[in-house]
């Protein structure tokens, strides 16, 4: 029997059969070779299946499952995978080849680390830099409970924290279901980081990170602070800064309405954000809020 491969790299699909077989090819051209590939396509209608099985190689393994969203499909490609570290990488972004090579040497390096983050930049489908994020230091810990700079295509989790430690699978939290885990992780590990950029994300006008309905970026929101409050050793990391988190998010809420020219909603949240965070007041997106509403 062959040994278990150091990395799984398990990219979740739905209906990106232009552009799922780039993803795979970024895969499969790494310079580091310890590796199995699962792709979970999450119930496509389109192509998908038939683009991937052209693809002979046998790194590749190829799953279909009914559409659960993301969490789910990560959380399966888990179950089916062998790998020591796992990867969850979107199936329309890049690998640059060194991509896993740096993940080696970072985990030879720190002594085979619970999880660590690798640089990325963000390109347009025709390969225009736009932005590179390869600034991290020591405080990514405290900075990942207000601002997801952690990219899913550059996180690597050992294999017991990944058991452990799943993602939520309900469909409410969706496009947030990454970044509630590496908060839940960040109270627990230190994030080991490396700032060489490895992967890309590709600003393409299908992406899934889109703007949502105020209700239910609210409804989203909320299950996502009430969840983190569940979680005991969250509360403990991030007690002092929690209230600021919520009146951030809550101020989200409020200029999704003010666009919507929701006045009540509006001044609804602007009052919730002050009782959570008094300071919040002099908050940019806080003041924008009511500016619009007044003005409109």
């Amino acid at each position: 029997m062959a040994s278990a491969p150091l990395f799984s790299i398990i990219i979740p699909t739905y209906n990106r059969a232009h552009l799922i077989q780039k993803t795979i090819e970024s895969v499969l051209d790494q310079e580091f070779r310890d590796f199995e590939l699962l792709v979970i396509d999450d119930g496509s209608a389109d192509n998908t299946e038939e683009i991937v099985r052209r693809i002979s190689d046998e790194k590749l393994t190829y799953f279909k499952k009914e559409n659960a969203e993301r969490g789910a499909a990560r959380n399966f490609g888990f179950e089916k995978s062998n790998g020591t570290y796992i990867n969850f990488f979107d199936s329309d972004d890049l690998m640059y080849v060194n991509h896993l090579k740096v993940a080696y040497e970072l985990i030879e390096s720190h002594h085979k680390p619970m999880w660590f983050h690798l640089g990325y930049d963000f390109k347009l489908p025709d390969g225009t830099l736009t932005k590179k994020v390869d600034d991290f230091t020591n405080s990514i810990d405290k900075v990942v409970l207000f601002d997801n700079k952690l990219s899913c295509n550059g996180v690597f989790v050992h294999r017991s924290i990944a058991e452990s430690f799943p993602f939520i699978e309900d469909r409410v939290l969706a496009s947030c279901e990454d970044w509630e885990l590496w908060i839940r992780l960040a109270s627990r590990y230190k994030l080991v980081y490396s700032n060489e950029i490895t992967s890309t994300v590709v600003n393409h006008d299908q992406r899934s990170i889109r703007t949502i309905q105020s209700n239910k970026l609210v409804a989203r929101d909320l299950f996502f602070i009430e969840k983190l409050k569940e979680d005991r050793e969250v509360m403990n990391s991030y007690g002092r800064s929690f209230g600021k988190f919520v009146a951030e998010r809550f101020t989200f809420f409020m200029l999704s309405f003010s666009e919507e020219r929701n006045s009540s909603q509006v001044w609804r949240w602007a009052m919730r954000a002050v009782q959570a965070y008094p300071q919040i007041l002099g908050d940019k997106r806080f003041l924008a809020s009511i500016k619009n509403t007044i003005l409109k």
